[in-house]
């Protein structure tokens, strides 16, 4: 278990990343992770942030409402759902120092790809025939690293939604993927010791950081708050590719 001084940094870290989501739909685990890493390192950091982030996704969806469900959107779902069976199997077996660079690479696309607004080049239809893949894709990176958010929201974005659907759908997402992958890192053992009291510990500072972040959601210049959750994406990916190619 970590000491004082680290327990108050890990819930510092916590809270703002749950604020960050409850101000824009997601960027909880993809500024998390990438920080509290830097802290106790990627293996505990994945699965402690996931059990906050399942109660986030719930609080989230408890209060929200969308479109109802396309066939595009269920298929995606459905390859979450096998792409994170898949890709919580691959924690368990991977080098810390290969996850850390793993973590690292997929937040630094993230940060590319919104920053040179890539998915705009690629044609609605397109993207709606891809649905399955994304899914899939999106699991196994999510389901070994926590991150599921860059692909989904990308693929949300290229389906030109309105704010309330883009939240819903991304949220829903969230939840069902987050629980088969809570549900397979408990079945792989990674909540022994002291780390499922760690992830329970963050459900406070998380809930804290998620309504504090929903009442801030229409108070803030979202261009503005974007481009400060792109830095510090963008930062703590370079840490995490630095410490696991140099170590």
């Amino acid at each position: 278990m970590p000491d004082p001084a680290q327990l108050l940094l890990i819930s510092v870290v916590i809270a703002g990343a749950a604020a960050i989501k409850g101000a824009m739909g997601f960027g909880f685990p993809l500024v998390g992770i990438p920080l509290l890493s830097a802290i106790i390192g990627p293996r505990a950091a994945v699965p402690v942030i996931a059990v906050p982030t399942l109660l986030s996704n719930f609080i989230m969806v408890s209060r929200g409402s969308g479109s109802r469900a396309s066939a595009h959107l269920l298929l995606v779902i459905a390859g979450l759902i096998v792409g994170t069976l898949a890709g919580a199997a691959v924690i368990k077996v991977l080098d810390p120092r290969m996850l850390s660079v793993l973590v690292g690479a997929v937040a630094l696309g993230y940060v590319i790809a919104t920053a040179f607004r890539l998915t705009a080049l690629v044609p609605e239809a397109v993207g709606r025939r891809a649905a399955p893949v994304v899914g899939l894709a999106a699991g196994v990176l999510g389901g070994a690293t926590g991150i599921f958010a860059p692909l989904l929201a990308s693929y949300l974005h290229l389906l030109h939604m309105a704010k309330r659907d883009f939240v819903f759908w991304l949220t829903i997402m969230f939840f069902v993927s987050n629980t088969v992958q809570v549900a397979s890192y408990a079945h792989l053992g990674l909540y022994a010791g002291p780390l499922l009291a760690l992830a329970l510990i963050g459900c406070v500072p998380m809930a804290i950081g998620t309504w504090s972040g929903m009442a801030l959601q229409d108070r803030i210049d979202p261009e503005m708050f974007g481009r400060i959750v792109l830095g510090i994406v963008f930062i703590a990916s370079l840490n995490l590719l630095v410490r696991g190619l140099l170590g």
